[in-house]
This record gives structure tokens, sequence and C-alpha cells, in this order.
């Protein structure tokens, strides 16, 4: 703007040319470079501090294998944060030339000096970066935020906005517990067009132990008797099927196994195609490792993803790393978060509330401690959970 006729058709032509260049042709084979880094799918566009935090190794029953795992993980970290500071060190760069612009074109009396102090400050926020805290819990929400509707959007920035006044933080920390919790725990797979009479079917099989009590669920197999416990749980993301069920019911009947399962209901909320974990299945005693084995391999035609929690035996099995959280050790995980963060204790305390008219307890399940170990990380805090010493803040 301002500029003769004669100039603007040079610098017009200069454009076109550049263009044209081999390293414009190019640039379609960077941008595929840059989609082979290695970032999982369901991370895609979040930074490297975030995806370091969010992408969780699973600890695989195969110590060599998570160790493989670990190291495929930093070498995809390093290269994106390689790719980060590339491009943050050219936009900085960018910027300050801009700056230089705005200031020249001021001097010549084309310009403005609105423009100009909006072009420094946009150089002041690149160069001031919002501390490393605040920048993880960012991405954290911009990842839960992907596909929700603008209300929901709007209702985190502004609570991400005022992160400083305690009640914001604590609605802040509430609303990351429970979104974390159901990108662990919901799932959308397609529909199975026989589910329901996978359903009935089984209900009618009585080769083990059928209990259907409990809403929404069916389990089968072993039940514990006079004050048995469960030693160890597993779960399966698998498609629910009649062979499945049958499989599952001879090695729990031929004493493989001592344990008993459950799946649930179609058109509930706990329905196969509705969760990650489409199986649990419960231990009465410790499985051995040809048991474990036998049990991947069982599974293996069913299985359609990885989405579980705890530890990997084979794709579509783990076994839980936590197990139930013990109630004194929740509440005294709350006082120890109170010297630290009042507004983020208050958040873990009612989120692990019951329900009204469901007692005082609170209660933690191994879904909810991931989700609030992950949140905790966005906001600067390294927890961890034993039965023997209970939560560690580190």
């Amino acid at each position: 703007q301002g500029l003769p006729p004669s100039f603007v058709a040079g610098i017009e032509a200069g454009m076109n040319e550049s263009e044209n260049t081999p390293e414009s042709k190019n640039e379609d084979v960077r941008i595929v470079e840059k989609d082979e880094i290695g970032v999982p799918p369901q991370y895609k566009g979040l930074d490297a501090d975030t995806l370091d935090f969010i992408w969780t190794i699973p600890e695989y029953i195969d110590t060599e294998k998570t160790k493989q795992e670990k190291e495929r993980k930093q070498k995809v970290i390093d290269a994106l944060r390689n790719k980060e500071s590339g491009g943050s060190e050219i936009q900085e760069k960018k910027l300050v030339d801009e700056v230089k612009v705005e200031q020249i074109k001021k001097d010549l009396g084309i310009g403005s000096d609105e423009a100009l102090v909006a072009k420094q400050e946009e150089l002041a926020s690149a160069q001031n970066n919002e501390g490393e805290e605040n920048h993880l819990i960012s991405g954290l929400v911009k990842l839960v935020s992907q596909g929700r509707k603008q209300a929901v959007i709007d209702l985190y920035k502004n609570l991400f906005d005022n992160i400083d006044d305690p009640d914001s933080r604590k609605k802040l920390a509430s609303g990351l517990f429970q979104d974390v919790y159901n990108r662990y725990r919901i799932a959308e797979y397609p529909t199975d067009p026989v589910e329901e009479q996978t359903w009935e079917d089984a209900l009618k099989s009585t080769k083990v132990g059928v209990n259907n009590k409990k809403s929404e669920w069916m389990y089968r197999g072993v039940f514990p008797k006079n004050g048995e416990e469960t030693a160890t749980r597993g779960s399966f993301n698998v498609n629910v099927t009649p062979e499945l069920i049958d499989s599952l019911d001879d090695m729990i009947a031929s004493g493989k196994i001592k344990a008993n399962y459950k799946f649930g209901q179609p058109g509930t909320t706990a329905s196969p195609t509705e969760r990650h974990d489409s199986i649990s299945i419960y231990f009465l005693e410790q499985p051995s490792d040809e048991a474990l084995q036998e049990l991947a391999t069982t599974i293996k035609p069913y299985v359609r993803g990885d989405n579980l929690l705890g530890k990997k035996v084979e794709d579509g099995f783990f076994i839980s790393e936590v197990g139930s959280v013990e109630t004194e050790h929740i509440e005294k995980f709350v006082e120890d978060l109170k010297s630290k963060d009042p507004a983020f204790a208050e958040a873990v305390k009612g989120y692990t509330s019951p329900k009204p008219g469901s007692g005082t307890s609170l209660k933690m399940s191994e879904a909810q401690f991931y989700a609030v170990k992950d949140v905790a990380r966005a906001f600067g805090y390294n927890i961890s959970y034993d039965k023997d010493n209970g939560f560690q803040i580190l």
C-alpha cells in the first residue's frame, strides 16, 4: 500500500518467481516428512512437552519391549522438539523483520503507531512464552477440546485465562479430570449387529457360573467365596463374540485360570462398543506366565486396539498396575496437596467423592488414578501410588 505501481509490479513478479523455485516445489515433500516424525494419530497437533507427558508408554511384562518402546517415544519427542525449535526461531526472526518494516513505514509517513505497537506486542509475546506449567495445561486443554462444542471450548478458555483464581483453577482441574478419564474409558467402536444375540446366547450358556444381577453387566466364571479377594485384574480391548466367550469359558472350566470376567449389555454405557476395555477379567489366583500367554493367544483374533491401562501383556491385553486405591491413602493425598495447591486438592476431593446418598468415603478407580496423574503432571506434580506407601508427590 502506498508504493508506486512499478514497485508493486516488480514485487509481485519476484513473488511469482519464488513460488516456482526448486525449494518451493519441494514443499509437499517437507510436509510429508513432518507427518512422518512418528507422533501417534490421536496426539496429532500437540507440542513436544504436552505430548511427552500425555503419551504414556505401558510397562510391558517383557521389560526389553518396554525399553524399546520408551526409546522409540524419546526419538519422536526429540525430533518434534527439533522441529519446534527451528520453527519458533524462524517465526521470531520473521516478527523482528516485521517490526522493522512497521517502523520504516511509520517513519515514511505511510504507517501508523497502532500497527507498530501491535506488531511489537506480538514479538514480545513470542519472546516471553507462558511458563512451563501453564504451557502444559494449555496443551492438555487443547487435547480434550478437540471436536468439542464451542461452548465447552469457550468455558475451558475462560477457566484457563483465570487460572490464578482459586475457583477457576479448581473447576479447570475438575473438568480435565473427567475429560481425561473419558478419553481412557469411553469409546465409539462400530456397532455389532449381532451383539444382542451374543448377549442372549451367553446368558443361556452355563459352562461356567453366570451372574447378571449387577445392572448392565454379565459376570462369568468362578466367583469368590469365604472372603476371597481378587489377586489381580486384566482388561481386553476386543470384539466380544460367541466364539471368544466360549474360549474364555473353556480356560476357566478346565482350571487353567481361576477367574471371572465381565462384559456389558448392548445398548447401555457398559456396551463393548462404548468402552475400550470391553472385557474385564478378575483373577482369584495370580495367573502363571503360561496362562497369560494362552489368554493373549486366545483373544488375538478379536483384538481391536490397545487403549487400555496398566502393564501390557500383548496387543489388546493389559494387567492392572494399581488396582483399587485405599480410601485412607486418598484422604492423606488430599491433605498433602492442600499445602502445595489448595485449589487442586479441592478438585481431587470433589472428583473422588461419592454421589449423594452413597456414603462419605473417597474412592478412586484405576482409570481415575491415571486421569488424576496426567492432570497433576500438567499442573506440575508427578505422583505415584502403591498399596504399601500410598501416594508419593514429587
